[in-house]
């Protein structure tokens, strides 16, 4: 109702990217069927349901751009579920793409990247420096790094249907 309400008082939408979300457990077998049901409502029908609100409202010029996450290429034990929903996000973008051709839909799968998601205590920013010096990358990625990919599906005129990964070659190591 909240999204839906946000969509009816603009006139016009011209690019949707979602890309909040929260990390935690999702492990099918020891987690509640409501703690399970959660992460589906919220990471899938919430995008659905933006989708729904924003796409009367935008023209063939505007773009749609999902936010997935790296645990779809590599997953880790206790959250199977959010493996299994982002991967619906990736394939959602795929057929978003041609389900509401010419608007562009894409889906952008970020890495590690230092954010207050990812933590802020000194532990949390030790582990982060850890991880980004066994990335190809050397680092692990900026608000910035993303928002350059972010801003390149929304205004690159012949990007649609793709899931771009940005994750500093994480994926390969």
């Amino acid at each position: 109702v909240q999204v839906s309400a946000l969509f009816e008082s603009l006139d016009r939408v011209d690019h949707l990217v979602i890309c909040a979300g929260t990390v935690g457990q999702g492990a099918v077998v020891r987690s509640s069927v409501e703690t399970l049901r959660g992460v589906i409502d919220q990471r899938l029908w919430g995008v659905v349901m933006a989708v729904r609100g924003a796409v009367p409202r935008m023209s063939g010029g505007g773009s749609i751009t999902l936010t997935s996450g790296g645990l779809t290429s590599r997953p880790v034990a206790g959250r199977a579920m959010y493996v299994a929903v982002l991967a619906a996000v990736e394939a959602l973008a795929r057929g978003l793409a041609v389900e509401l051709a010419p608007i562009r839909v894409n889906c952008i799968v970020p890495g590690a990247v230092a954010t207050p998601l990812q933590g802020s205590r000194p532990e949390d920013l030790a582990r982060l420096e850890q991880l980004g010096s066994r990335l190809p990358a050397g680092r692990v990625g900026t608000a910035d790094d993303l928002a350059q990919v972010y801003l390149l599906a929304m205004t690159n005129g012949y990007l649609t249907g793709e899931v771009l990964h940005v994750d500093g070659g994480g994926r390969f190591v």
